[in-house]
């Protein structure tokens, strides 16, 4: 099993280092705001997920090159997550940068799943994992990834 994906429930993820990470992955920097913290200054959790959703709208268009809002909207194609988990293993805090690096851990017919592993500092201090259903915004079904999302993934998760 890649040690980059397991998310086995028997097994216990471990934080990566920087140095774990292939070296092809593409990446975002964000910087934790004070609105996204509790009063104690810590990330409150459901940021994470806003965060890690805003990396891979970045992801789509500045990597894949593939205009995420046009196929959302002009396009009619859903992107939308079927599953949604993260592991924390430290603390982000107030004024925090964050490195967010993006992995295709599996592509499917109609659906492929992300890992993406932020890093701070040279550590890991949350793994999100994403399983993403593209799907008709006419009928709210289930279709095969598009084929150019679907030829942009293979490229990228095929570079080392």
């Amino acid at each position: 099993m890649n040690k980059q994906s397991e998310n086995s429930l028997d097994a216990r993820p471990v934080a990566l280092s920087r140095n774990d990470l292939s070296a092809g992955l593409w990446s975002g920097k964000i910087t934790f705001r004070h609105g996204q913290c509790d009063p104690a200054g810590i990330v409150y959790t459901p940021e994470f997920f806003n965060v890690f959703n805003q990396v891979i709208e970045d992801w789509f268009c500045s990597r894949l090159g593939i205009n995420y809002y046009e196929v959302i909207g002009p396009r009619r194609t859903g992107i939308g997550y079927v599953n949604a988990a993260a592991t924390f293993f430290a603390p982000c805090k107030m004024g925090d940068e964050v490195e967010i690096f993006v992995m295709v851990d599996k592509i499917g017919n109609k659906s492929y799943q992300l890992v993406l592993h932020a890093m701070l500092g040279d550590n890991e201090a949350l793994r999100g994992y994403f399983t993403t259903v593209a799907t008709s915004l006419d009928t709210h079904r289930p279709i095969p990834i598009p084929k150019d999302i679907r030829e942009a993934m293979l490229e990228y998760s095929a570079e080392p």
